[in-house]
């Protein structure tokens, strides 16, 4: 059977965060460069429905049920969210099964249509995504579907603020030599001061991208352009607790879920696992020799990636 959710994953932003993933490897509107998943295989913008939902409910309230640390369960994952038909009734049951917060992470891009916008409504956060600030940038980081149009997602953030009540986190993700300029800054600066969103983060590559291209910033950089943003721009912290410890064969089966969908670190295991750096270790060297997961480096740091997928270019 198909596992549809993942973790608590620590998440910069959500905490720890129970991933539901409702639309299938790689299906997405955008084939962004920074992307951790890899290479978009499947280019859409039509939405369908893509599994039972009722599967896909009975999934994640059963992982709910567990009892571990859960601080939000996030629709995201493998691709867009956003493209499928059934998101409207998926948050809907899974916010009649529990307080949990839901979120939705979306890079935005359909949030034009009001059947994305009313299908969304009942999330409690909605995450999505603005890295360009014309047309340019856009097709070179985002590398868009051609129905798509830089203008059409600024306006489509704008029409879902008037209509939605609940909270938007707008997540700015800067890479170096692309947009990252003060110039640049300060048209993101006009750009977000017209979309009245609940707060803006910085946010630059961290984890292991589709391309080499797409180059993170230090944290003086960051800091600096923050800056630019102003009052309500915010950078989006490190990780740092903890969760409660998992036996090992748990740990090793929720990690192997988690790397279909993105890379982690020792300390990202550590920390969701509960086991200390050696136990973590020996349980993640074992999934190597069985030829199941892989390390990447990146950024002077060793990431753990499931075996089969897409290594950056």
């Amino acid at each position: 059977m198909k596992e549809f959710v993942f973790g608590p994953v620590p998440s910069r932003r959500l905490g720890f965060s129970l991933g539901v993933d409702i639309i299938p490897r790689k299906c997405c509107s955008f084939d962004c460069i920074y992307c951790q998943v890899g290479k978009t295989t499947q280019k859409e913008v039509e939405r369908r429905s893509f599994s039972d939902p009722g599967l896909i409910v009975k999934q994640a309230a059963e992982r709910v049920g567990e009892g571990r640390r859960i601080d939000f369960i996030s629709l995201s994952g493998s691709g867009e969210p956003t493209l499928s038909a059934d998101i409207g009734e998926i948050i809907r049951a899974i916010k009649r099964k529990t307080p949990i917060p839901l979120a939705v992470i979306t890079n935005g891009s359909l949030l034009f249509r009001e059947d994305v916008r009313r299908d969304i409504a009942a999330a409690d956060v909605v995450l999505p995504s603005l890295d360009a600030t014309g047309d340019a940038v856009f097709e070179r980081i985002n590398r868009p579907h051609p129905a798509l149009s830089f203008t059409q997602l600024v306006e489509g953030l704008r029409a879902f603020r008037r209509g939605y009540k609940g909270k938007i986190w707008l997540e700015i993700m800067l890479i170096k030599g692309i947009n990252n300029s003060v110039e640049q800054m300060e048209i993101f600066k006009q750009i977000v001061s017209k979309l009245s969103v609940d707060k803006v983060q910085l946010n630059t590559v961290a984890r292991p991208p589709l391309e080499e291209a797409a180059c993170g910033l230090d944290g003086a950089e960051l800091l600096s352009l923050a800056h630019v943003l102003g009052n309500g721009c915010e950078i989006i912290p490190a990780f740092e607790r903890r969760g409660p410890a998992q036996k090992a064969e748990q740990w090793r089966e929720s990690v192997l879920a988690t790397l279909k969908r993105r890379s982690l670190s020792l300390d990202d295991i550590v920390r969701t696992a509960g086991v200390s750096p050696t136990e973590a270790r020996a349980g993640l060297d074992r999934l190597v020799e069985e030829d199941k997961i892989r390390l990447v480096r990146f950024n002077d740091e060793w990431f753990y990636v499931a075996r089969g997928e897409e290594e950056p270019s």
